[in-house]
């Protein structure tokens, strides 16, 4: 075998090896699931809004939900839950399908200052769920907002693309026991 040849199979053997890294690497795909999560329960028990993200490639509905998985107590820690699920899709030819991945979740609290966590769960395999820990210092009824910024994915046969960055804010009030 040549020289030629040699640095002809070396590429091919590259692009390979790139196309297989950026297919590992690309966002886990999440399944439309309606209203699932948008419906009152423990995923969405402090509000639930739905929103339009408009892509390259279409359009995906999603519903954001938050709720408390602990109950909030002063001197205790509470955990937050964030989850983003995917209602419905219109996608163009050439994309899969649209996925989001959280890239940070910040909690501001009236009273006691603003944490920034994130902790992402596996336990909702068919959305995105973030939890983050919140420690409050005061017993009054605080005003809490959620700061969500996350990037919307194009999933492609293989491989994606990143299509935008948005970053949303949402307030609530928590009652503590």
């Amino acid at each position: 075998m040549g020289a030629k040849a040699k640095i002809g199979i070396s590429i091919i053997l590259i692009v390979i090896l790139g196309l297989a890294v950026w297919q590992l690497t690309s966002p886990r795909s999440i399944p439309s699931v309606g209203t699932e999560y948008v419906q009152p329960g423990p995923l969405s028990e402090k509000g639930s809004w739905i929103v339009a993200e408009k892509t390259s490639s279409g359009t995906v509905y999603l519903a954001i939900s938050i709720a408390n998985l602990t109950h909030p107590r002063a001197a205790l820690s509470t955990t937050y839950s964030v989850l983003i699920s995917k209602l419905e899709t219109i996608t163009s030819p050439y994309a899969r399908t649209v996925t989001v991945r959280v890239t940070s979740l910040t909690l501001q609290d009236n009273y006691d200052g603003k944490f920034t966590g994130l902790d992402t769960t596996g336990l909702v395999p068919d959305a995105v769920q973030v939890t983050s820990l919140l420690h409050f210092t005061t017993s009054a009824a605080p005003q809490l907002q959620f700061t969500i910024p996350y990037l919307v994915y194009n999933l492609l046969v293989l491989g994606y693309t990143i299509d935008h960055t948005h970053t949303r804010s949402y307030n609530i009030t928590q009652t503590l026991i």
